[in-house]
């Protein structure tokens, strides 16, 4: 059993993680990171030198910083699976520490973990379909066992579909794991899959080429993008397109501290917990202290709003740490689709709204002091009403097309003002 855990960052000691009576859970930062490193979690972790508990008992009683380290949905199934294969131990067995060793230096942001459970970072060639595949087949129940390959591809990213972790080289040709150093030329990629084992919810077909049809009509609206591309792969013998996005917590082999927004203000995103008026905003402006930063975040919300995009929860926000300009900033936006969210309401309410009007959306706007609300409306709105250009650059079906307009239509006349 793990009770303790060292954390780095790169080659050097964060701090260390404890776990006491009771299952109570503690974090101490090491001195010389006191004095030469950066504080993980402004006014969320204590930056000093004494034993701290989480602020809160949310996320199995981790600290928030720590709790992003962690994958859910697709990502904790896998693990389940592994370290009752690898180690025999049940659900109820595995502790958060236990979880963050399985982790150790696979996780999203900068942070990894020692010691280690079940390392394995051999950086060897990956078959993306057979991949997908082998994930079709855990979803459903029919694979008792887990494909080693995908373990360790796919048991970092958050989300309930599944997805994996991977490098692609310059060409996007050759696909390999991404735990070790990346040879020139190669750099880093989420592939995302669909989860079509939900009865009566399963995802469509073309749900890869919806997504990219959005990222590019995010980045019409003005929102910063991180690179993306549609993958065409065959699995199971049938042609399907697979969205692909190249990960912001990494720049070649440099890492970058991860914040979520859940992690920050500890916000549990399985259910509506949060405003933009009163949380996403205000913690923008608190942890990045820069109007262009809160400036961004009422742009996405506008963009999530006008795209039918309601699964806004607080995980889909984050913010990355520059430690040679000292700087926190907002993470490009990322997980842009068409969602209903929970009850077809925003998961992140707006002024308290969870179907905003126009009313609502200048209520935050003033509220937050957002100068050019209006000019950035208009742009969002403008880029928006261009769907149709969008999926139909990448083939979406056209029932999909015109469903996805119709909606987009009447959320457009309710917020027009």
């Amino acid at each position: 059993m793990i009770t303790r855990l060292r954390v780095l960052h790169g080659q050097d000691l964060v701090g260390e993680l404890a776990e006491g009576a009771g299952g109570v859970i503690a974090f101490q930062y090491d001195r010389d990171w006191l004095a030469k490193g950066f504080d993980l979690a402004p006014a969320s972790v204590p930056f000093d030198g004494m034993v701290n508990p989480a602020a809160r008992a949310l996320f199995g009683g981790l600290p928030g910083v720590f709790n992003d380290s962690l994958p859910d949905g697709w990502g904790l199934l896998l693990m389940d699976r592994a370290l009752k294969k690898h180690k025999n131990l049940d659900r109820a067995d595995i502790s958060p520490l236990i979880r963050l060793a399985y982790m150790g230096n696979r996780c999203m942001g900068a942070l990894a973990y020692q010691p280690e459970l079940l390392p394995d970072h051999d950086g060897k060639a990956i078959d993306l379909a057979e991949i997908a595949a082998q994930s079709e087949k855990v979803l459903r129940g029919e694979a008792s066992d887990v494909l080693e390959e995908l373990r360790i591809c796919g048991g970092s990213p958050g989300g309930a579909r599944p997805k994996v972790t991977v490098a692609f080289s310059g060409d996007m040709q050759v696909c390999q794991s991404s735990y070790l150093d990346l040879p020139a030329g190669y750099s880093h990629w989420i592939v995302k899959f669909r989860n079509d084992s939900r009865q009566g919810e399963s995802d469509p077909v073309e749900l890869g080429r919806l997504e990219m049809a959005y990222a590019d009509m995010a980045r019409a609206a003005g929102l910063e993008m991180p690179e993306t591309r549609l993958l065409e792969l065959t699995v199971n013998r049938t042609k399907e397109a697979f969205f692909a996005v190249k990960r912001f917590d990494r720049e070649g082999n440099r890492r970058i501290h991860f914040l979520s927004l859940a992690g920050y203000v500890y916000a549990n995103h399985r259910e509506p917990s949060l405003d933009y008026s009163s949380g996403v905003l205000p913690a923008t402006r608190k942890l990045t202290q820069s109007d262009a930063e809160v400036e961004k975040a009422f742009r996405r919300m506008l963009f999530n709003v006008f795209s039918h995009n309601k699964d806004d929860h607080s995980k889909n926000f984050a913010y990355l740490f520059d430690p040679l300009k000292g700087r926190w900033r907002l993470s490009p936006a990322y997980d842009l689709t068409f969602s209903t969210g929970m009850s077809n309401q925003h998961t992140t309410a707006i002024s308290g709204a969870g179907n905003p009007t126009f009313a609502d959306l200048k209520k935050v706007a003033t509220d937050r002091r957002i100068k050019e609300w209006r000019r950035i409306m208009d742009e969002v709105r403008g880029a928006v009403a261009q769907w149709p250009v969008f999926a139909s650059d990448y083939e979406v079906s056209q029932a999909g097309i015109e469903d996805v307009a119709r909606a987009l239509s009447a959320i457009d006349k309710v917020c027009s003002g």
